[in-house]
């Protein structure tokens, strides 16, 4: 067994390393208290070696963190989730080789102020690309603006959500907000780590119950409740020049346009844009129809999202489209793809088809290096505002060449070994191995390895073991392709010499 290299963070610059194991399950911090709610997770996080006290005696779970201890824990939390001990050590300025090696890793995109103290929106916007995707697995039910003080455009709600789903985070009071511009703790960061390390302590819950109405969040139970008699609904002008000076007289701005639906269809009010000031008082059976002007005036969001999608055959296409809300035409479709620590621009192939979408068309072919990347989308309205979506991936039909194979234990059991060439696979699929194209054998890829780590998927690009167990056919050998099954595939093994 690998040993595990426990790395102790000194917040005081690191001027040296020290080495601290805690038995397990005992917790040696006199500041950390049974009683407190993060007691459990801290004595858990520091079990994963990735984190410890100040001292042998002393955890400090209220003291804040800066940027430059975030890269250090992500940079230690990669390697020992890929190799099983950290090889980094402090360098000059102590935080620059693990910066280094989160820049190189694509755990972070840009550069940090490492002696600033880091915001919990901050620190998980560098978690959620610590470990590969394949470890967090999403488990609960985040509807993407369920967040309450998450808006969807900010740049680091993508990380945000990908952390609640996977049961990583789950905010800081009974409604889950997130508080993302707060500084974060150690005993928040600790909560974290022990979540990420170990998928059994991750948590389930549903948000999927809130709506959003008028850029306010309420159970559908609330909603029905609320007697809307003398609603006041207010927003906030865009007009700049109109609101210059007036910092101390804005009223709550509205994201979404007023739709609020009458208890008898036939009674309407239409509102003309230029007759609203500052607010609209509603009447009970009254619905206020918004204009195009309306929506103009709205803030620039994301209305549909690009999806990435998954093939099992080449020779199709796949249109990546996004929409957008509110802003000010003409719109800008700017197109990026992620490789390593470089976005880069996607000028083949693009196209915008009308003001409220722009759309990416990939072909899917062994030679098209867009697939299985990261590829997302920056949308710039005619004021200069812009937002960006989500980054997806396409995947072309699974493929891995075998580079080496070894037999099992069990009976009919493989262990084959190589680089992913195209898509993805997970855990339990059926497979085939191709020789000179033909179907030798079919299985089942009854485990996936990387690392001496078991994993849930494989991807384009990972150099991985698929334990196969074979189900018909003979065995798989160095040269051979572990494909996807089809209902196509038959086995020959007319050309094999026993």
């Amino acid at each position: 067994m690998k040993k595990v290299l426990a790395i102790v963070l000194t917040f005081t610059m690191l001027l040296s390393m020290v080495t601290m194991v805690s038995a397990k399950g005992v917790n040696p911090f006199e500041d950390v208290k049974e009683s407190a709610w993060y007691y459990d997770e801290i004595v858990k996080a520091v079990e994963t070696g990735i984190i410890n006290g100040k001292t042998a005696t002393t955890f400090a779970p209220d003291d804040l963190l800066t940027y430059g201890e975030a890269v250090k824990l992500a940079a230690c939390m990669n390697q020992v989730y890929l190799y099983g001990e950290v090889t980094l050590s402090p360098g000059e300025p102590w935080y620059m080789p693990f910066a280094e090696y989160c820049d190189a890793n694509n755990i972070t995109t840009k550069v940090y102020n490492y002696n600033e103290n880091a915001t919990r929106a901050g620190y998980m916007e560098i978690f959620a690309n610590a470990l590969p995707d394949s470890a967090f697995k999403d488990i609960n039910n985040i509807p993407d603006g369920s967040i309450l003080d998450v808006k969807n455009n900010a740049p680091y709600a993508i990380y945000v959500y990908k952390m609640y789903r996977a049961g990583i985070v789950t905010g800081v009071d009974d409604e889950h907000n997130c508080n993302p511009e707060e500084n974060i703790k150690r005993c928040e960061v600790a909560t974290i780590i022990s979540r990420m390390m170990n998928k059994k302590e991750r948590v389930e819950f549903d948000m999927g119950e809130i709506e959003k109405i008028d850029n306010k969040y309420e159970t559908k139970e609330d909603d029905e409740a609320d007697d809307i008699d003398n609603t006041t609904i207010k927003y906030e002008s865009t007009d700049k020049e109109d609101n210059a000076g007036k910092d101390n007289q804005k009223t709550e701005k509205e994201d979404d346009p007023v739709n609020i639906e009458p208890e008898n269809p036939e009674v309407t009010n239409k509102v003309p844009v230029q007759e609203v000031t500052q607010e609209i008082i509603v009447a009970p059976n009254v619905s206020v129809e918004v204009t195009d002007q309306y929506v103009q005036n709205a803030e620039l969001t994301i209305h549909k999202q690009p999806e990435g999608a998954e093939y099992d055959a080449y020779g199709k296409k796949h249109e990546l489209e996004v929409q957008v809300f509110g802003g000010k035409a003409p719109y800008t479709y700017e197109w990026y793809y992620k490789e390593r620590r470089d976005n880069i621009t996607i000028k083949n192939g693009d196209y915008v088809k009308d003001a409220e979408s722009g759309a990416l068309v990939l072909s899917v072919e062994k030679e098209n290096t867009l697939l299985g990347v990261n590829i997302y989308c920056k949308i710039t309205d005619g004021l200069g505002d812009s937002v960006v979506t989500d980054a997806v991936k396409v995947y072309g039909p699974f493929s891995m060449p075998v580079e080496s194979y070894s037999i099992g234990s069990a009976n009919r059991e493989y262990t084959v070994v190589g680089r992913v060439a195209d898509g993805i696979l997970r855990k339990g699929e059926k497979v085939s191995v191709i020789r000179n194209d033909k179907v030798i054998a079919i299985g089942v890829a009854k485990d996936l390895q990387m690392f001496n780590k078991s994993l849930d998927e494989i991807l384009k690009g990972d150099n991985a073991g698929i334990v196969f167990e074979k189900e018909e056919g003979a065995a798989p050998g160095t040269g051979d392709i572990v494909v996807k099954y089809q209902p196509s595939h038959k086995v020959d093994t007319s050309d094999i010499v026993n």
